[in-house]
C-alpha cells in the first residue's frame, strides 16, 4: 500500500511538472511574436518614416500575427488530438492526389528556392481521415522545402504493398545531428536554435499523434549538411487491401 501510494505521487508530480513546462513553453511561444509586433508598432509612431519603411514594418506585423494565429491553432489541433483515442470522419480517398495537391500548395516557396523537385507516386488508395493526413503531408513537406538549401533537390516516393503504404521525403538540406533526431517530436523543439526558420515546435508533435491514431509509423534520417529522409509507414486497412484487390481484378480482365 505504501509503496502503491509512492508510486502515484511520483506519477502526479510528474503530470503536474509536464503541465508546468507546457505552460511555460507556451507562454514563452505566443511572448516572441508579440513583443515584434509591439516593437514594431511603436516604431510606426514616429512621423519622420519614409513610406517605404513604413511597408517594411507593416510587413513585419503581419508575419507576427501570421505566427501568433498558427500557435494558436497547433495548440487548439494538439489539444484535440491528445484526447482523442479512435479515429473520426475515415473515408476512402486517393492519397497520390493529396500529396500532389500539397506539393502544389506550396508550390510558391519552392519555386522561389529553385529546388529541383523528384516526383514518383503510385496510384494509392486509401481509407483514413483525410482532413488529418492533408496535415501531415503539408508539414512533411514543408520543413523539406524549409530546411533545404538554395538548388537543392526533394525526393518523394510513394509505393504501395499487400501490406502498407509507404511514403519517402529526401532533401539535401542542412540536416540534423543524433541528439536533435531524437528530441524532434518533443512539443515546442526547435531544432534550428537560430530561429532563421519560423515555427514554433508543434509541427511534428501534430504530425507523430496524427500517424499513431493512423497506427502508422514514422522515422527520420538525417546526417548535417547532407540532408534528410522521412519514412511514413501507413498499414493497409481492409478496405485498402479490398480496393486494390479489386482494381487488380479489374486490369486483369482488360487485358
Amino acid at each position: 500500500m505504501y509503496q502503491d501510494f509512492n508510486v502515484m505521487v511520483q506519477e502526479l508530480n510528474s503530470i503536474e511538472t509536464l503541465r508546468n513546462d507546457f505552460v511555460s513553453n507556451v507562454s514563452h511561444e505566443f511572448k516572441t511574436p508579440l513583443s515584434t509586433i509591439q516593437g514594431y508598432v511603436q516604431l510606426l509612431q514616429n512621423p519622420d518614416l519614409s513610406g517605404e519603411e513604413r511597408q517594411v514594418f507593416l510587413q513585419r506585423i503581419i508575419e507576427g500575427i501570421t505566427q501568433l494565429s498558427q500557435l494558436t491553432e497547433n495548440v487548439l489541433k494538439l489539444n484535440k488530438l491528445e484526447n482523442q483515442h479512435t479515429l473520426m470522419e475515415k473515408k476512402e480517398f486517393r492519397l497520390d492526389e493529396q500529396i500532389r495537391e500539397v506539393i502544389l500548395f506550396l508550390q510558391p516557396k519552392w519555386e522561389k528556392e529553385q529546388l529541383q523537385l523528384d516526383i514518383q507516386m503510385e496510384k494509392v488508395k486509401y481509407f483514413g481521415n483525410e482532413e488529418l493526413l492533408y496535415q501531415v503531408w503539408l508539414n512533411i513537406m514543408d520543413n523539406a522545402i524549409k530546411y533545404n538549401l538554395p538548388t537543392g533537390k526533394i525526393s518523394v516516393k510513394l509505393a504501395q504493398t499487400k501490406e502498407e503504404v509507404v511514403l519517402e521525403v529526401t532533401d539535401s538540406g542542412i540536416g540534423m545531428n543524433e541528439g536533435t533526431v531524437t528530441k524532434i517530436f518533443d512539443k515546442f523543439y526547435q531544432g534550428d536554435t537560430s530561429h532563421q526558420n519560423a515555427g514554433n515546435g508543434l509541427g511534428l508533435s501534430l504530425v507523430k499523434k496524427i500517424l499513431e491514431l493512423h497506427q502508422a509509423r514514422i522515422d527520420y534520417s538525417s546526417i548535417e549538411n547532407v540532408g534528410t529522409t522521412v519514412m511514413i509507414r501507413l498499414e493497409n486497412t481492409e478496405k485498402n487491401v479490398v480496393a486494390q484487390s479489386v482494381e487488380l481484378q479489374v486490369i486483369r480482365m482488360l487485358f
